[in-house]
């Protein structure tokens, strides 16, 4: 008698770590695609505020200056700006488990600079983004660390 109580919990503890390890399996997975997908959505809050305030700073003129604070999610990759015409372009290259994915946010007014991101963990950053006349008579903006 006490063996057939020892063999049947037996099977039910099998048929319940049966059922428990693949959903274990299935919930680590969805956790990390989750923790990818905040990461993407925390890289395209960066960028779009960080263009929203070089057009602000742009539109207010010259000698004017905003420090702000952003988020950078760890697996950003790189961070650049480049002026394209009479416009700039800020870009984060942010990995993904599908490969790197670009966001991209188009400023009305020539930019440049950088925020280094190689070999970060992530974290806060404080940047300082200003604006000055070129040799054109154009607003220029700039974007740099605040130290």
């Amino acid at each position: 008698m006490k063996a057939q109580v020892s063999t049947e919990l037996l099977v039910i503890i099998g048929l319940i770590l049966l059922v428990f390890i693949p959903l274990l399996t299935l919930v680590y997975f969805k956790a990390n695609d989750s923790t990818q997908q905040i990461a993407s959505y925390q890289t395209e809050l960066a960028v779009f505020r960080i263009a929203y305030l070089a057009n602000s700073v742009g539109a207010l003129g010259t000698n004017t200056t905003v420090f702000t604070d952003i988020y950078i999610p760890q697996n950003v990759k790189a961070f650049t700006t480049k002026s394209t015409g009479s416009g700039g372009e800020i870009t984060m290259v942010v990995g993904t488990p599908q490969g790197s994915s670009e966001v991209v946010e188009v400023v009305k007014y020539p930019i440049e600079g950088t925020i280094p991101v190689s070999g970060t963990q992530g974290g806060w950053r404080k940047i300082k983004i200003s604006s000055s006349v070129n040799d054109n008579g154009m607003v220029r903006i700039k974007i740099e660390p605040a130290g």
